[in-house]
């Protein structure tokens, strides 16, 4: 074999080395030894979708304070389709949540996790534009002790409204879980 040859060799065995290296560290750095992240990428995502609906009785002084119904499959359902429960989960953050369709009297919008306002503010719009279907609050928000406790499994919603009447609002919360235990 000509030196050429050897060095080609060698070349290549260094790439493949290189390569196989990366590949190895990537799977480890991403698993984080027996730890998944489950988010809008994963195969099953974690976005749970809650439709507050009010009566225009309801409104008080251009206000409504509703809590909401989940709409899809819950976030207890959604870490049992991927094999986790809420135990099973170390970090949590709402990475947005989307605002759909909003009634057309509405002006601002602040949803909390939980049932009332002791929850964390997982979203606070202060304008809708006109003839938009959707506005998404994109603030990252740790969520880790709502998403742990197992009562929480609802929103709730303050909405400040330019008319009173009957209303619905549709939310879809984006989460971004760490799980252990794979």
């Amino acid at each position: 074999m000509t030196s050429a040859a050897h060095a080609l060799l060698r070349g290549s065995l260094l790439i493949v080395l290189l390569a196989g290296g990366m590949v190895w560290t990537s799977c480890d750095l991403a698993s984080g030894g027996n730890t998944v992240i489950l988010n809008a990428n994963s195969p099953i995502e974690p976005i749970v979708q809650h439709r507050f609906e009010y009566k225009g009785e309801d409104v008080v002084d251009g206000t409504v304070t509703v809590e909401s119904e989940v709409q899809s499959d819950d976030l207890d359902a959604i870490l049992s389709r991927n094999g986790f429960s809420r135990r099973d989960v170390i970090n949590a953050r709402v990475d947005s949540v989307e605002i759909i369709n909003p009634a057309p009297s509405l002006r601002e919008a602040d949803v909390f996790l939980g049932t009332d306002a002791e929850g964390p503010l997982i979203a606070q719009i202060v304008s809708f534009p006109d003839d938009v279907p959707s506005v998404v609050d994109d603030t990252s928000t740790p969520v880790l002790e709502a998403v742990r406790n197992d009562e929480v499994r609802t929103l709730y919603g303050r909405f400040g409204l330019e008319s009173a009447g009957d209303g619905a609002v549709q939310a879809k919360v984006y989460y971004r879980l760490k799980v252990e235990g794979v």
